[in-house]
């Protein structure tokens, strides 16, 4: 058998182990939070044309155990949430992601956590 009848051969369950490894993946755990309030933070980017600043809407999102700091959550930056708001979400690295509309998430950046029970740190 030569190598082109070979990869005939096989390529039909290569597919067919492709598909069944990615249906086998469970799905992601969610924990309850709620959006606790949030602040403006201002981004400054220097360049040979000069700086450019951004702000940045940087929410505080509870969780049971920890308080983490986000950014960066696209249309959630854009003001979809409200204080208070329960939230579904879970952390995937230096990320968190909350869902929405059933199985969406909005991704975003943690720049930050701290305890739950923690008081706020001094400005």
């Amino acid at each position: 058998m030569n190598l082109s009848t070979l990869l005939r051969v096989a390529h039909p369950f290569v597919l067919t182990a492709a598909v069944a490894t990615a249906s086998d993946k469970a799905p992601p755990t969610y924990q309850n939070g709620s959006v606790q309030g949030w602040d403006i933070r201002v981004d400054t980017n220097y360049s040979g044309n000069g700086s450019m600043s951004r702000r940045a809407k940087v929410y505080e999102l509870r969780g049971s155990d920890l308080v983490y700091r986000i950014d960066f959550c696209g249309a959630f930056q854009a003001g979809k949430f409200g204080i208070g708001q329960a939230v579904a979400y879970r952390v995937d690295g230096e990320r968190l992601y909350i869902r929405h509309d059933g199985n969406k998430e909005y991704k975003c950046k943690i720049e930050g956590t701290k305890a739950a029970g923690a008081s706020p740190a001094a400005p």
